[in-house]
């Protein structure tokens, strides 16, 4: 049974860091980026959005393609845009570099959704993860409100009292690595996913 809730998947980064192909297109094994989230994400929501900035290049994906609302090209501003063409209350979301997405811990984070609660989030050693969460469409304002005034990182709109924290040693149980974490960034990084997934295939 699929959740009452849309999969956001944010694709509208600059790639600066990582030049040529966009990073969703990229393999890792078989498969690019994006159909490894797009299979699970297919899987578990009614409803799949990507937000990107060249809607052309996503055609042909079973999924809403959408653009930026407010067009400031940074993450806060695709969740901005996912949350206000989400039809479900709430929107799982992930970026779209993000090779080892881990079903049982999209499946928790999005099975521990209250109301009351505006951010369910993952905190891991590094501390809280903004694009492993869970948000409600109350969010919109807020973020509104941030954008308007050129804050763009994603935590500094959050009210404490409205989130759901997930521990990290809940998160460990479900994915002992952590590698659900693991965003593709730079080349060292895309050959390090490589690697890990070489790993992976051979346990």
């Amino acid at each position: 049974m699929k959740f009452d809730c849309t999969g956001v998947i944010l694709a509208g980064g600059k790639n600066s860091r990582l030049p040529g192909e966009k990073k969703a297109f990229r393999k890792i094994g078989d498969e690019m980026i994006l159909e490894t989230i797009y299979e699970l994400f297919s899987s578990l929501f009614k409803e799949v959005i990507i937000v990107v900035n060249e809607p052309r290049e996503f055609a042909g994906w079973d999924m809403t393609v959408v653009t930026d609302i407010i067009p400031s090209k940074c993450a806060l501003a695709g969740l901005h845009s996912g949350l206000f063409y989400a039809s479900y209350p709430y929107a799982y979301v992930t970026a779209c570099d993000t090779p080892f997405v881990k079903r049982s811990v999209v499946e928790y984070i999005v099975g521990s959704i209250k109301s009351g609660y505006e951010v369910i989030i993952p905190r891991t050693d590094d501390g809280l993860e903004p694009l492993y969460a869970a948000y409600s469409k109350a969010c919109i304002p807020l973020i509104e409100k941030s954008l308007e005034n050129n804050i763009f990182m994603i935590k500094k709109f959050f009210r404490k009292k409205k989130v759901l924290e997930i521990p990290v040693d809940k998160l460990k149980l479900l994915d002992p690595e952590m590698r659900f974490i693991f965003n593709v960034n730079t080349p060292q990084d895309f050959e390090k996913a490589k690697t890990m997934a070489n790993l992976k295939n051979t346990e």
